[in-house]
């Protein structure tokens, strides 16, 4: 397998912006990323979302004056969007505003372990692992409260190896029946039910928080689930969120949902290998995507020519870890 690495690079090096240039030098090229490191302190976008920034510590695009049980899940979505932008920015937890997003961040976990609120009072195990990702990009990995947030996960696991949003393993007219607008703030979450079969859209996102985590990335759990992740690439989930197998193919940067670039992202961190036939598959469709340009292409027709940098810089992150780059 090869892919035109060098002009992908050159693409990267011609065009980047400062933190794509800075995320090439540390991450690519493995040479002194300093000067970038420290003109990044005054770069425009990152000092724009810090100034942003509410009183809460978390975000939001205007001020919110919608109905009160919908507030946490605005700032929920907003904040983590920028936690990732932040940090793809070059920020650390030695930075203010990134110690008052962790805060926020901290203040929707429940006594359970699970970060919640983004579905009312539903567990949410995909906002709970885009914050447990998020946690661990900063350094809170080890923190107890962070890991508490894992093993939650652990005690929430499928018994196929996956996870799932519980209140989607319900019927459709019981789930509307639970909703209305004098109840649905104090009903208790949907529980479980293990036997159901895993959502890949839900275990990719989890996996990708504990390929985050050094104390959980090389654990049995973190492998099984990768497995079975594998095991679903190009094929439809089971549940009605992101349902279409196309969706494996809309490669995207930030990380949000699944696909197959978040998803070798995740297996090339807990040391999948491309003798794994399902990874090497996904990989060889990967790099059949790049353009005779040298780089990836972001899906969107409203994509700009960052969004393809961006995804260019991770696909090569990824190569990497696979032993496919050769400088």
């Amino acid at each position: 397998m090869k892919a035109r690495i060098n002009k992908a690079i050159e693409f990267l090096l011609a065009r980047g912006n400062l933190p794509i240039l800075y995320w090439m030098k540390k991450d690519i090229l493995e040479v002194p990323a300093d000067r970038e490191q420290k003109n990044l302190r005054k770069f425009a976008a990152r000092i724009r979302i810090l100034n942003n920034q509410r009183s809460n510590g978390g975000w939001g695009k205007r001020k919110y004056d919608g109905p009160p049980r919908w507030e946490k899940t605005y700032y929920i979505v907003d904040t983590l969007k920028n936690a990732f932008r932040l940090y793809d920015y070059g920020c650390g937890y030695e930075e203010n505003g990134v110690q008052q997003l962790v805060k926020f961040l901290y203040s929707t976990q429940t006594q359970e372990g699970d970060f919640r609120g983004a579905y009312l009072n539903e567990y949410a195990p995909t906002f709970h692992a885009l914050t447990l990702h998020a946690l661990c990009l900063f350094g809170l990995d080890n923190d107890q409260r962070t890991q508490k947030g894992f093993r939650w996960f652990m005690r929430h696991k499928q018994d196929d190896g996956g996870w799932v949003i519980p209140y989607r393993t319900i019927d459709k007219k019981e789930l509307k029946s639970r909703y209305n607008f004098e109840a649905q703030t104090k009903l208790t979450p949907v529980k479980p039910d293990y036997t159901q079969p895993s959502s890949h859209l839900v275990t990719g996102m989890v996996l990708r928080a504990l390929a985050a985590s050094h104390v959980w990335r090389k654990k049995k759990h973190t492998r099984v689930a990768g497995e079975f992740l594998t095991s679903r690439f190009f094929k439809p989930d089971k549940y009605e969120d992101r349902h279409h197998a196309s969706y494996w193919k809309e490669i995207t940067y930030p990380f949000w949902a699944t696909d197959i670039l978040s998803s070798l992202d995740a297996l090339s961190r807990i040391g999948f290998t491309l003798e794994d036939p399902n990874t090497r598959r996904a990989v060889e469709w990967l790099m059949r995507k790049q353009n005779p340009q040298g780089y990836w292409e972001a899906p969107s027709k409203k994509s700009s020519l960052e969004n393809h940098l961006w995804i260019t810089v991770v696909v090569l992150r990824v190569l990497k870890r696979f032993g496919l780059l050769e400088l």
